[in-house]
């Protein structure tokens, strides 16, 4: 939705100049960009609060998984010497529904944004809210630190961060596969792959806006309405696990990129019909036992039975690698539901620190993982306890990260253009002084 940018001025009229007073005034008001004021009511009204508490939800628990990524046993760009069962556990939980949750909310904003917007003006602001921010100060600013200290890690550079930062660019190219960044998307593959999604679905999106579409959408939603019926979702899941994840092993791979469109197409039709939600309300308590059955079935799974799921192991061992395909798909979707469904039910709300923090979410991400990786890179070499660590380095970064947000970012429109912030507007108040 665009917000106006207005300009008023308060001139004194021609009787009031000849009386000598400044009573009587012209208002002007010119507005550069506007959108239908009907329009841009109706949307207001029409805001999900409960998804942006669950936005700033998920960027907190991001964040404090990344904190936990220095102790768990697979490879990361800054690894302490010691591991935590439980901080492995942890990661391990979070691992299977945080991204996709990201996903799906985004879809839903998809949502609300083509309501008010056309296509062209869409991608637009795609293109703003995600390229500019990639390519802009990501790439040059917050990944070459985090290729640094990875490189360190894994001793395949020595040197300074001056010397190092130009082969980042001599090594960094676009690829046709994801993340579509080489050498090194870090964290930000995130951006990359919302921009790909949100380019891919534009033509079925826009069909559902169609007469045909709401028709298919009023189908889906009576269906839902169906004790148990949303689980069906699970069919979708299961099949692109299935039959993807035994070819593109690892992260941030074709696999992801369709399973992650899924969880973005579920959260784009979610607020086409009331009666989507009224049925993630309904099923949530349900969905918070299966959820965790699921999570202690992946680990015996892992732990039990050996299945290997990072990088993964391909299609040998068929039963096993088709079981644990199904757990995690029966994760994703039981966790998304709850989490949306609660958040429906009890955080429809607003308040002035949602909307300072609804606003902070992109920065904030962009930020983390590189104050994160700063302080933990000192934080790690400590002779203590990870319990210790883990603290320190959450809470040093976190005050870093909204340090840099209130004082470099928020403050000033240059600042929130490279981190696809909207801008802020200006209000001019011109009157005659005589």
């Amino acid at each position: 939705m665009l917000i106006p940018t207005t300009v008023i001025l308060i001139l004194p009229n021609r009787k009031s100049l000849t009386a000598g007073n400044h009573k009587g005034e012209y208002l002007l008001s010119i507005t550069i960009k506007t959108i239908d004021a009907e329009t841009r009511t109706k949307a207001m009204k029409e805001r999900r609060y409960d998804i942006d508490w669950l936005r700033v939800f998920a960027i907190v628990m991001v964040f404090f998984f990344h904190n936990a990524r220095f102790y768990d046993p697979y490879p990361w760009h800054v690894k302490n010497a010691d591991q935590s069962f439980g901080m492995f556990l942890f990661v391990a939980l979070l691992h299977s529904w945080i991204m996709p949750l990201f996903f799906l909310l985004s879809g839903v904003g998809s949502w609300y944004a083509l309501k008010s917007r056309t296509a062209v003006r869409y991608l637009r602001e795609r293109v703003l809210r995600l390229l500019v921010p990639l390519y802009t100060v990501g790439v040059f600013i917050l990944l070459p630190p985090q290729l640094y200290w990875d490189r360190l890690t894994n001793g395949l550079f020595s040197g300074s961060f001056l010397e190092f930062y130009p082969s980042f660019f001599r090594d960094f190219n676009f690829e046709l596969l994801p993340p579509f960044i080489f050498p090194w998307s870090g964290h930000l593959w995130f951006l990359a792959f919302l921009f790909a999604i949100s380019l891919f679905c534009l033509p079925l999106m826009i069909f559902l806006k169609s007469e045909s579409g709401k028709k298919l959408i009023s189908i889906l939603a009576r269906w839902c309405e169906r004790r148990g019926a949303i689980f069906l979702l699970l069919v979708p899941l299961f099949l692109v696990q299935a039959c993807l994840r035994g070819f593109f092993r690892g992260d941030h791979t074709y696999a992801d990129l369709v399973y992650y469109l899924l969880c973005f197409l579920m959260g784009y039709i979610l607020p086409a019909d009331e009666r989507f939600t009224q049925s993630l309300k309904r099923h949530a308590w349900i969905c918070l036992p299966l959820a965790i059955v699921s999570f202690c079935a992946e680990g015996y799974l892992v732990m039990g039975l050996g299945y290997q799921p990072m990088p993964g192991q391909g299609f040998s061992r068929l039963g096993l690698y088709l079981l644990f395909q199904f757990v995690m798909s029966v994760q994703t979707l039981c966790w998304m539901i709850f989490f949306v469904g609660m958040s429906a039910r009890y955080l429809n709300f607003r308040n002035n620190v949602l909307e300072y923090c609804n606003e902070a979410v992109l920065p904030f991400y962009m930020l983390h993982q590189t104050f994160i990786l700063l302080v933990g890179w000192y934080v790690v070499r400590w002779n203590t306890v990870i319990l210790t660590k883990f603290l320190v380095i959450s809470v040093i970064s976190f005050i870093l990260i909204a340090s840099a947000y209130e004082l470099l970012i928020r403050r000033f429109n240059p600042m929130r253009f490279v981190f696809g912030m909207r801008l802020k507007t200006t209000k001019f108040r011109v009157e005659n002084q005589n």
